[in-house]
C-alpha cells in the first residue's frame, strides 16, 4: 500500500495536505506522538472519498484484476510499509473496498511489515526480509502458494524487483496497472530452474542462519562465505540473508521437512514407511489440524489409520521424539511415559527429510 489514495487529493483539500505534510517521512513507532492528526486524517480521508477507479493505484487495480480475471471470489491482504501514512491509507482501503466493492480485506498490525522504509538503508534491508517472512506466513499451502496472486501496482517501487523473483521462484502470478492507463500487466513466468547444491550441501547451517537471522561471522568457514556471498549480507562480523538468499532458501525448505530428534528415534522412523510419507509430504502444514493432547504429549493424530506422531515445538524447531505405527503400542506409551523436554532438546539433532 502507497500514498496515492491521500496524493491524489492534497491538490483539491488543503486540510488532507496540511495532515500529509505533516505525517509524511514519519516512522509508524511515532504514531503515539501524533494519533491526533493520525486518527483524524484517517476519517477525513473515509468521509471524503468516494471508491472510483481514480481513488487509489490499489483500487483501480484490484477492479481491474478482478474484472479482466473474471474471479468470483477474492481475498485481499494489504500490506503496510512501516511509515504513518500507509497503515493510514490501509485502514482506508480497507473500508471503502469491504463497503463499496464486497471483497473482505484482511488488515492488522501484523501487516504493517517492521523497518520496511526507505529512509533507512540498513532498515531497509531488514524491512524486506520481514515482508518475505509475512508473505510466507500467509501465503503458505503445502509446496506452493496456491490461489495467490501479487500485485505491486502500490507501495515502494524499491520492493517491485525482489517480489518479482519472488512470484517467479514461486509461481506466484504478478500483476500491475500501467502507469496512467487501464492496462493491466501481467509478468509471465519464466522457467527458473534453482541450482539446489548449495544448499544441499550446506542446509543445516542454512536452517540455523535462517532461524537466527544474524550469526557470528566465525560460525562460517571461509570457504563457505566466499561461495555464498551472493545469497548472504555480511557487515563487518555479522552475517545474514540478503533478500535474494532469503527468497531462494525458503523455496529450498519448502521441499524438506527439517526438525530435531535423536538418532534412535530417526533410526525407527526410518523404519516406518508410513510415517516416513507423512513426514516428508504434509506433517508440516496440516499438523496444528491433526495435534490432539493426549496426558502429558502432543499427539499427531493421522486419522483412521494407526500413525501417530509425538512432538513438540521449542523456539520454533519442530522436536519428534515418538512415532507409532501400532495402536497397542501407542496406547500403552501414553499411559506409562513422560517426555523430558530438557533432556531430549540436549540429546537431539537436526534432521531432514
Amino acid at each position: 500500500v502507497g500514498t496515492s489514495l491521500i496524493t491524489n487529493q492534497i491538490n483539491s483539500n488543503l486540510k488532507i495536505k496540511k495532515l500529509y505534510d505533516l505525517l509524511k517521512q514519519k516512522d509508524y513507532a511515532q504514531k503515539e506522538n501524533f494519533i491526533k492528526e493520525y486518527d483524524e486524517l484517517e476519517l477525513l480521508l473515509k468521509n471524503e472519498l468516494k471508491t472510483t477507479e481514480k481513488t487509489s493505484a490499489e483500487i483501480k487495480s484490484l477492479i481491474n484484476i478482478k474484472k479482466s480475471k473474471n474471479f468470483s471470489d477474492i481475498e485481499v491482504e494489504l500490506i503496510a510499509t512501516d511509515t504513518l501514512l500507509s497503515p493510514i491509507c490501509a485502514e482506508v482501503l480497507k473500508f471503502l473496498i469491504e463497503k463499496d466493492l464486497k471483497i473482505k480485506v484482511n488488515f492488522d498490525n501484523q501487516n504493517i511489515i517492521k523497518d520496511l522504509q526507505v529512509s533507512d538503508y540498513k532498515r531497509y534491508k531488514n524491512g524486506l526480509i520481514n515482508l518475505l517472512n509475512r508473505l510466507n506466513q500467509f501465503a503458505y499451502n503445502g509446496s506452493y502458494f496456491k490461489d495467490m496472486i501479487l500485485n505491486i501496482t502500490g507501495g515502494f517501487k524499491g520492493v517491485i524487483p525482489y517480489l518479482t523473483i519472488f512470484g517467479q521462484i514461486n509461481s506466484v502470478p504478478i500483476y500491475y496497472i500501467f502507469e496512467f492507463t487501464n492496462s493491466l500487466i501481467s509478468i509471465p513466468q519464466v522457467p527458473i530452474t534453482i541450482d539446489k547444491g548449495i544448499f544441499e550441501k550446506n542446509w543445516e547451517l542454512f536452517y540455523i542462519l535462517n532461524k537466527e537471522m544474524i550469526m557470528n561471522k566465525k560460525e562460517f568457514s571461509y570457504s563457505f562465505l566466499q561461495n555464498t556471498q551472493s545469497i548472504l549480507e555480511i557487515e563487518g562480523d555479522m552475517v545474514s540473508f540478503n533478500a535474494l538468499g532469503k527468497i531462494l532458501w525458503d523455496r529450498f525448505e519448502k521441499d524438506s521437512f527439517i526438525f530435531y530428534t535423536t538418532d534412535e528415534v530417526f533410526g525407527e522412523i526410518k523404519k516406518q514407511k508410513d510415517i516416513w510419507v507423512i513426514l516428508s509430504s504434509k506433517f508440516k502444514e496440516i499438523v496444528d489440524s491433526k495435534t490432539e493432547t493426549k496426558g502429558n504429549h502432543l499427539v499427531y493424530d493421522d486419522g483412521k489409520n494407526q500413525n501417530r506422531i509425538f512432538y513438540f515445538k521449542d523456539s520454533g524447531n519442530f522436536y519428534i521424539y515418538k512415532t507409532f505405527q501400532n495402536h497397542d503400542n501407542y496406547e500403552k506409551y501414553i499411559n506409562e511415559k513422560v517426555i523430558n523436554k530438557t533432556s531430549f532438546i540436549q540429546n537431539a539433532k537436526i534432521k531432514k527429510i
